[in-house]
């Protein structure tokens, strides 16, 4: 049984080391493709990388050369009782049926983005590794990034927040299966999720559909909280520039989270951007940003050695299999809302 399904967890914002006195879990990546050659580095450069596995061997051969770990099936993998973990970045519709026979196996797992393509699919992922007694973690790392570690620090500086919104726009990488929700959109809605510690009441989506029917290659989402905090994103595919920015609005400052400015330049607080006259507001042309200083570091390493700490210790991730069901949950009433748009 699933109790806490729509439980928010409070957790350390701080990034934890891994126990050295304490055996490191061995590890297996499932995809050796764009993203997974990340994954593949970043677990070998903390000495827990044991296995690769990819159906194309040509992709799978360079990293067993460059790293000394055998190239796996996906049967010898699951079932190899000296692996302790298995890290998915296979293709979006293999997520949850991967997942489902690594925790049926016994293994700890980490699941990139998105974790499943329905709710039904991912509620059976938490309950079968709340059964099993096993981590089930989703790559959602924006999370594990430190500006986005300081903003959530810094939280008290904006006031009561009324409204956040986010960018994440870029030319391609089309898909075939999911729609550019599910596969730029679920960043962002992780961390509005975690800023707003609530769930929306109200999520409304509108897309096009310029490049293959009925899969919105740009789209817009907009939440509406219990609090009354307001939410949108905007996801495209089919942006000539790139743009990854989140904009967090409270009652006393603004902050600018982006990605693509220079480390220096990731964080932003801005005080005092109204000035009321008579009980009407006005823009302050004199308002004071500041540029928050953050610790630089790969937010794929804070979360690749989060997983291995909450393995060792026992302990929920951040963006544990809950909060991926809430993410899911969300971008599944956001399916809903743009089928519910080409039909009326």
């Amino acid at each position: 049984m699933l109790t806490t399904l729509f439980l928010f967890f409070k957790v350390k914002p701080m990034i934890e080391c891994l126990n050295k006195e304490s055996p490191l879990p061995r590890v297996a990546v499932i995809g050796c493709g764009a993203w997974g050659k990340n994954l593949i580095r970043n677990f070998a450069e903390l000495g827990t990388l044991a296995a690769i596995c990819d159906p194309d061997s040509s992709k799978a051969a360079p990293f067993s050369s460059e790293y000394n770990v055998p190239v796996l099936s996906e049967e010898s993998l699951f079932t190899d009782p000296t692996l302790d973990a298995v890290v998915i970045a296979s293709l979006a519709h293999l997520h949850a049926p991967q997942a489902e026979k690594a925790l049926k196996a016994g293994k700890h797992v980490y699941i990139e983005k998105p974790m499943a393509l329905s709710v039904e699919d991912a509620k059976k992922l938490c309950s079968l590794a709340e059964a099993q007694n096993r981590i089930l973690m989703v790559g959602h790392i924006l999370n594990y990034h430190p500006a986005f570690i300081t903003l959530k620090e810094r939280l008290s500086d904006l006031g009561p927040l009324q409204h956040i919104y986010a960018n994440r726009l870029s030319l391609g990488r089309f898909r075939r299966r999911e729609n550019v929700l599910w596969d730029l959109a679920c960043h962002d809605i992780s961390l509005i999720l975690a800023l707003a510690n609530e769930m929306p009441q109200e999520v409304v989506a509108t897309g096009q559909a310029f490049l293959e029917k009925k899969k919105p290659t740009s789209a817009i989402l907009t939440l509406a909280f219990p609090s009354g905090l307001t939410a949108h994103i905007h996801a495209s595919w089919l942006s000539p520039f790139k743009e990854q920015k989140l904009v967090i609005m409270g009652e006393n400052a603004i902050a600018v989270f982006d990605d693509r400015k220079p480390w220096a330049e990731k964080l932003q607080i801005s005080r005092d951007y109204l000035v009321w006259q008579e009980g009407i507001p006005h823009a302050n042309a004199c308002f004071e940003t500041q540029m928050i200083v953050i610790p630089e570091a790969e937010p794929l390493t804070n979360e690749c050695t989060h997983f291995l700490a909450c393995i060792q210790n026992g302990e929920e991730p951040l963006t544990s299999g809950l909060e991926g069901l809430r993410v899911t949950e969300v971008l599944a009433r956001a399916e809903q809302s743009l089928e519910s748009a080409r039909s009326s």
